[in-house]
């Protein structure tokens, strides 16, 4: 229930135009996006969840991964400039 709220309350603040699922997640495929997507509907502003699109990730478990490596190259990059 917490994290449920978590999830609607940084819905709410950001008004993402791409929600992407990652990790363990992304394994189920399509099969989890249309529950996330109720609740969106279910609980969100109209202008938020008719704006929001819900993708499921390509990199599915390295996403972290991937991701930590980017931040690392930027950092590293802007250490140079």
């Amino acid at each position: 229930m917490e994290t449920e709220a978590s999830g609607q309350t940084i819905v709410r603040l950001f008004n993402p135009e791409l929600i992407i699922l990652g990790g363990s997640l992304a394994a189920t495929g399509d099969y989890i996006k249309l529950p996330i997507k109720n609740a969106l509907n279910k609980y969100s502003l109209s202008l938020v969840n008719n704006d929001t699109q819900l993708s499921i990730s390509q990199l599915g478990e390295q996403a972290g991964i991937v991701g930590a490596c980017l931040l690392v190259c930027d950092r590293l990059l802007a250490l140079n400039t």
